[in-house]
């Protein structure tokens, strides 16, 4: 039987209609892939469809972001809405509820009793800075065995000297602008989380009389494997046992305080806000002779602040034992060309068996001679490992790109020839010099090249440079040779 033209259109029209091919897929690939999203877009798929329908009531995640919403009463009539429909059998596993307005007390309760009711597992709360009503953290989250991912931000940690604080299964802790009571909060909060990998605290605040009153009863986190800690809120006996170390804004650090060893400390980074220089270098010596087995070592001053130098540098008596055998990299940024900064510098080169890269950023306002002149004894410096490539770069970084590059109004100031990169993308330039690994030069990147000689102080050798870009777009120079032309 021989099927009518108009059949034969209808399928044909049929067949050239998109396969509707996700929808097809089982609910627990559904709420996979809908975890991932914010509950806003979440809560739009119900319309696509009667299968869509009631899917959104069963993902197991929860996000909240009242930025877009007219006004925070909407916000919030729609998170009690959205939390109130959901089946109550079903668990929560993640909430994250951010406020860019003003919210109330009772509503930050309701919200974190309900979802710890249904074995919360990873828990943010993200308030408004400049509400006018102070948010206390409800005291029941610190008693949550199932937590095991807690993010705070502008919030306080009301009285919880009576509260049993057990967080068993907590890994990961980050405290932005909390503010405590009393230190012994913050140490009994950190002391009952057996099991914390990872921490960070940064601008929160504390009783007046904090630091003066740390005392050396803090015991170590013993699972810890990274922290970050701002104005050393946190004594180093706490988070010593930790790999990854990021210290922001130390400040007012006397050079006899008592350090425990780092045993597995492998990156540590610093970053000064201090006024007293002198101590800084001491205390930092101090810093690697405790750090074994330290590979990456980052330093960042204030380059706002004025030096006071009152004394020598003398080198320690003990080379570190993570210079000898361990340190591969070290970057020190903010470089003003003291004659601590240049000592610190040329101490490591020539301490560090197996150094490999050296990164030196210099502050702009340096005047050009004496970046030459800093330049030139840090290369004739001896270095104790055949295969470390020292980078000097004469500019902060920059936000927009990767990497760091250097602008030169005079070149010729300092004796150099400067390759000048021409990128692809019209925000990518610089130039530099330094030293550097072979790099091929990338094809859709233009290059001129261009051989810099460098003459050392003592006149009786030069170092011959040719600056190429890596791979990423940005200045990496390369030791010239003879058979590169």
């Amino acid at each position: 039987m021989m099927s009518s033209p108009s059949l034969k259109k209808r399928r044909m029209k049929k067949s050239s209609l998109p396969v509707d091919r996700i929808s097809d897929l089982p609910d627990s690939i559904l709420f996979e892939i809908l975890y991932f999203l914010p509950t806003k877009l979440v809560v739009t798929t119900s319309v696509l469809s009667k299968r869509w329908k009631h899917v959104w009531l069963s993902v197991l995640a929860l996000d909240f972001d009242s930025g877009g919403i007219e006004t925070s009463d909407l916000f919030l009539d729609g998170v009690h809405s959205t939390m109130y429909r959901r089946d109550i059998t079903l668990p929560i596993h993640s909430f994250r509820f951010k406020s860019r307005d003003f919210c109330i007390q009772n509503d930050i309760n309701q919200f974190v009793y309900l979802v710890l009711q249904r074995g919360i597992q990873n828990l943010c709360l993200d308030l408004y800075k400049y509400c006018r009503f102070t948010i206390e953290l409800p005291a029941t989250i610190l008693s949550c065995r199932t937590l095991k991912v807690l993010k705070l931000r502008n919030l306080t940690v009301g009285d919880i000297s009576q509260v049993d604080i057990y967080l068993p299964s907590l890994k990961t802790l980050h405290l932005h602008k909390i503010d405590f009571k009393c230190y012994e909060h913050l140490k009994n909060l950190l002391l009952g989380c057996p099991v914390l990998e990872d921490l960070e605290t940064t601008k929160s605040c504390f009783v007046a009389n904090f630091l003066s009153r740390l005392s050396a009863d803090f015991i170590a986190l013993p699972s810890l494997i990274k922290a970050r800690i701002c104005e050393l809120h946190i004594p180093f006996s706490m988070v010593c046992k930790a790999e990854i170390l990021r210290v922001e804004r130390v400040w007012m650090l006397p050079c006899y305080m008592q350090f425990p060893m780092f045993e597995s400390l492998t990156h540590l980074e610093l970053s000064f806000n201090s006024e007293v220089y002198n101590p800084k270098w001491k205390w930092l010596m101090r810093m690697l002779k405790l750090s074994p087995k330290l590979q990456n070592l980052i330093i960042k001053d204030n380059e706002d602040l004025e030096e006071k130098i009152d004394e020598c540098w003398k080198d320690p008596p003990n080379i570190p034992e993570c210079l000898s055998s361990q340190l591969k990299t070290c970057r020190i940024r903010v470089f003003k060309g003291t004659q601590y900064d240049l000592q610190f510098a040329i101490y490591i080169m020539e301490n560090s068996k197996v150094l490999e890269t050296m990164r030196i950023n210099s502050i702009r306002s340096l005047d050009i001679n004496e970046k030459y002149q800093l330049l030139a004894k840090l290369s004739s410096s001896t270095r104790g490992s055949t295969t470390c490539h020292p980078n000097w770069w004469y500019s902060k970084e920059s936000n927009t790109t990767r990497g760091t590059y250097s602008r030169i109004l005079r070149p010729t100031q300092l004796g150099l020839d400067l390759c000048f990169f021409k990128f692809a993308n019209s925000i990518r330039h610089g130039n530099g010099v330094g030293w550097g690994r072979v790099l091929p030069s990338p094809s859709s990147y233009p290059i001129i090249y261009l051989p810099v000689t460098l003459p050392l102080p003592n006149g009786d050798e030069k170092l011959n440079f040719i600056p190429v870009p890596d791979g990423f777009g940005y200045p990496h120079p390369i030791p010239a040779s003879n058979n590169f032309f």
